[in-house]
């Protein structure tokens, strides 16, 4: 009986400490992630984006679930101009943060990123979505009256277009 004991302890001993090692594994990725992440805001205020692009990546690599990292990649692909690239982080943001305040940044970035490919009608949904978030934003209540007359603006011109053909 006491044999049986000491097997079960010893096992225990065992599977315990791989998840003591998998735990100690997970927080050093983590703090890897936070190191990358300051790398990366450092390279985008010097304007570097596509360092800071990379060392956001790499961050990412390290914690796929880091919001800060997702956030700050959309806006360096962003200042890059890569507009459909970034608005895949945007939108991950949106969908996993639970504050609203960031859920509402990353709907306006959504917004100014389709308004810069032309997109509008993407655009006053994604503003529409932020202003859900956070009502007071005036900015975003401006870029959405914007991108609603410019929505406007290409409705009636493919009208025209189509009235002509006829």
């Amino acid at each position: 009986m006491k044999q049986i004991q000491y097997i079960i302890f010893l096992l225990l001993m065992l599977f315990s400490s791989k998840e003591i090692v998998a735990q100690k594994d997970s927080i050093a990725k983590q703090r890897t992630a936070r190191k990358l992440l300051r790398d990366g805001n450092a390279l985008y205020k010097q304007q570097k984006f596509t360092d800071a692009s990379v060392a956001y990546q790499k961050a990412l690599g390290n914690n796929a679930k880091y919001n800060k990292a997702t956030y700050n990649l959309g806006n360096a692909l962003y200042q890059n101009e890569n507009f459909k690239e970034a608005v895949p982080q945007y939108e991950l943001t949106a969908k996993t943060t639970k504050d609203k305040f960031t859920k509402a940044e990353a709907y306006h970035n959504i917004g100014n990123a389709m308004m810069e490919s032309k997109q509008y009608q993407p655009a006053v949904d994604a503003y529409k979505n932020s202003l859900r978030n956070n009502p007071n934003d005036d900015e975003t209540r401006y870029n959405l009256a914007v991108a609603q007359k410019l929505l406007d603006k290409e409705k009636k011109e493919n009208k025209d277009d189509k009235n002509k053909d006829k």
